[in-house]
């Protein structure tokens, strides 16, 4: 069926002006910023194909090459998907901003988590604050299966344009393993002395697995 075969009260856009967004299902919801169709699916059947294949909570972290393999998304429309993801993000780590500050490292985990987790490669995070305020959150690096590559050069820059008075970083296990590893703890004193020279202060590393976190801070590694 075609959007236009729908009436036109049903149709998501119409229901949304009349009734608020609140009204729809993700699906439509998700139409209505794709807009278009194909000529075999409808953009609200579209949707929902896109939806039984990658639930809500897996779409956020998607690549474009995966959406682009489902038929009639094209790069676009996968632009498109992970842009509303990226926009969110921003949002709200800018009400985080300001209306937190940190206090200890599980708000750092709870701020931090869904962007690493479901991650099958480590990923490195800073988190860049001035005081106790978060000032900016960066992606550093994405390593292999079973590495991350701390870059104290890329971590340092981004501290200074930021002005930034301390710094935390964090970075996943996919093997769920809750501990640092030997090169972890190396590479983390090594950032911490380049970080010194700069009066910039390394107050946490934490390792974050699928339903908890290890604190270098909490287990006196720092």
């Amino acid at each position: 069926m075609r959007i236009k075969d729908i009436p036109l009260e049903n149709r998501p856009l119409e229901r949304l002006l009349e009734k608020g967004p609140e009204t729809l299902s993700t699906a439509e919801l998700l139409a209505i910023i794709l807009k278009n169709g194909t000529k075999g699916n409808n953009i609200i059947d579209l949707s929902n194909l896109i939806l039984s294949k990658y639930p809500i909570n897996k779409l956020k972290n998607c690549s474009i090459t995966e959406l682009d393999s489902i038929k009639g998304i094209g790069k676009v429309k996968a632009c498109q998907i992970k842009a509303i993801f990226e926009i969110n993000k921003r949002i709200n780590l800018k009400e985080t901003n300001n209306d937190l500050k940190i206090y200890s490292p599980k708000q750092v985990y709870d701020i931090i988590k869904y962007d690493l987790e479901e991650k099958t490669q480590e990923h490195l995070i800073a988190v860049y604050l001035k005081g106790n305020k978060i000032v900016s959150k960066k992606l550093i690096n994405i390593g292999t299966d079973d590495q991350t590559l701390i870059s104290a050069k890329e971590i340092v820059k981004t501290g200074i344009q930021e002005n930034a008075q301390a710094i935390i970083i964090a970075h996943n296990h996919p093997s769920d393993i809750n501990q640092p590893s030997h090169q972890d703890k190396v590479t983390t004193r090594e950032l911490e002395k380049s970080l010194k020279l700069l009066d910039i202060k390394l107050l946490d590393h934490l390792i974050i697995t699928k339903d908890k976190y290890f604190s270098f801070k909490e287990n006196n590694l720092l």
